[in-house]
C-alpha cells in the first residue's frame, strides 16, 4: 500500500511503532518474503491509499532500480530494530 494522502498509525503488540504520512508505503515485507504481516496499520483521518498487487509490485521492482532502493532501505530499517 501507498498513503497518498491523510495520516496512519503502525502498531505491532499494541504498541505504536510509527506514524505514516503522504508518500509513505506499507505491507511491503509480506508481499516480498509471503509471510504474515507483523504490524497493523490504522488510519488516523480520512486518507487515500493506493492499493499494489503482489505481481505488479514485483514488476515495479523487475524495472525501477529507484523503487528497489527505496523498498532495500525501508526494509533495513524496520528490519534492524528485531535484529539487536
Amino acid at each position: 500500500f501507498v498513503l497518498l494522502n491523510g495520516a496512519a498509525d503502525v502498531r505491532s503488540k499494541g504498541r505504536k511503532l510509527n506514524t505514516l504520512g503522504p508518500g509513505d508505503f506499507f505491507g511491503e515485507i509480506a508481499l516480498v518474503s509471503r509471510s504474515p504481516r507483523t504490524a497493523t496499520v490504522t488510519t488516523t483521518e480520512d486518507s487515500r491509499l493506493l492499493v499494489i498487487t503482489a505481481s505488479a509490485f514485483r514488476g515495479l521492482l523487475d524495472h525501477s532500480p529507484r523503487i528497489q532502493i527505496r523498498v532495500l532501505e525501508a526494509l533495513a530499517d524496520r528490519l534492524a530494530p528485531t535484529s539487536l
